[in-house]
């Protein structure tokens, strides 16, 4: 009896100690992606055509009110050729969910105040992007936006 309760208190402090290191390896990959998301951000403000290099996968695919783009390269050039003057943006109510061991896919609300080609973008969007693994880095494979009248558009459930 004494040796079951031993084997059971093992087992729990196992799981336990599984379900822990679970929890702390999914709030690692919402740091990082979201981190990578901001930086994506910042990066469209300042022009920065580098961090759209370094973390966008090859073969991305980019949905925004400009046009949709089907690899790195022709969005960075896209992105170089008509360049939006942004002055500020807020994100918010971040949302990360696993696909699988190395795909999550990332959602959030974006207020924006910024220009492209003389146009005023959608001050209020929902956003998603699809992050992958590849190589021990994670980098967006996929992103869409979409206006939103009040950017209250996503709900948790």
């Amino acid at each position: 009896m004494k040796k079951s309760r031993i084997l059971a208190s093992g087992l729990v402090l196992c799981l336990c100690f599984v379900f822990a290191n679970s929890l702390f390896a999914q709030d690692v990959v919402k740091s990082t992606v979201t981190s990578i998301e901001k930086s994506l951000w910042e990066a469209w403000k300042n022009k920065d055509m580098t961090v759209f290099e370094k973390n966008l996968t090859e073969d991305a695919v980019n949905i925004t009110s400009q046009g949709v783009n089907f690899s790195r390269e022709q969005y960075v050039k896209e992105l170089t050729a008509h360049p939006c003057e942004v002055r500020n943006f807020s994100l918010s109510d971040w949302q990360v969910r696993e696909i699988s061991s190395d795909t999550v896919l990332v959602t959030y609300k974006a207020k924006q105040d910024a220009t492209c080609e003389g146009m005023k973008v959608p001050a209020n969007i929902v956003a998603s992007a699809v992050y992958v693994k590849k190589n021990g880095k994670w980098l967006a494979a996929s992103y869409h936006e979409s206006p939103s009248s009040d950017a209250s558009g996503l709900k948790a459930e």
